[in-house]
């Protein structure tokens, strides 16, 4: 397939998107730098991604595995990984798409979108597993929680990322793999 991916104009935004997402997430969360060692993860774009790991449809995904601590081989030395899997494609696409979306703003709501869901998963406040209604029900929790996270900042526009995410719950949704 032929995907669009994100070039170097695109990294100073993404990067200024995950220091916003982290310490506002942290803040509203009340969570210590020791948490984040419990909700270890890490953040890739289109081009590092694994063919799993890639959706037609969502701006983003959380995937999860088991790591291990090298020279360690019991199962209690093993902990969660997740990996933010970021969909350059499909963000480039909503973005020509809909020419009052901007970057910087559409970032902020993915990263600390998905940023919720690792610690509602790490604080088992939710089942990654989850399938169907449950999982419907909790994309509209964290949707809640992210709005909620991001109100204080009114240096961002989010009035057009409120309506862009109305209409994707409408028209994708519905169609996607869930």
């Amino acid at each position: 397939m032929n995907y669009q991916y994100f070039q170097e104009k695109h990294q100073q935004p993404l990067r200024d998107a995950l220091v916003v997402a982290e310490e506002m997430t942290s803040d509203y969360f009340k969570l210590t730098s020791r948490h984040w060692l419990r909700a270890r993860y890490d953040i890739l774009t289109l081009s590092h991604l694994r063919e799993g790991e890639i959706s037609p449809h969502a701006l983003a995904l959380v995937a999860k595995y088991t790591g291990c601590l090298p020279g360690y081989t019991l199962k209690s030395a093993s902990f969660d990984f997740y990996r933010v899997c970021l969909q350059d494609h499909n963000i480039l696409k909503a973005l020509a798409e809909r020419p009052q979306l901007q970057l910087f703003p559409l970032l902020c709501y993915i990263m600390t979108h998905e940023l919720v869901h690792i610690i509602r998963f790490s604080l088992f406040e939710a089942r990654f597993e989850a399938e169907g209604e449950e999982k419907l029900a909790e994309e509209a929790r964290v949707h809640r929680l992210t709005w909620n996270i991001l109100a204080p900042l009114n240096f961002l526009d989010l009035g057009p990322i409120r309506q862009f995410y109305e209409d994707y719950v409408k028209e994708v949704v519905p169609h996607a793999h869930l």
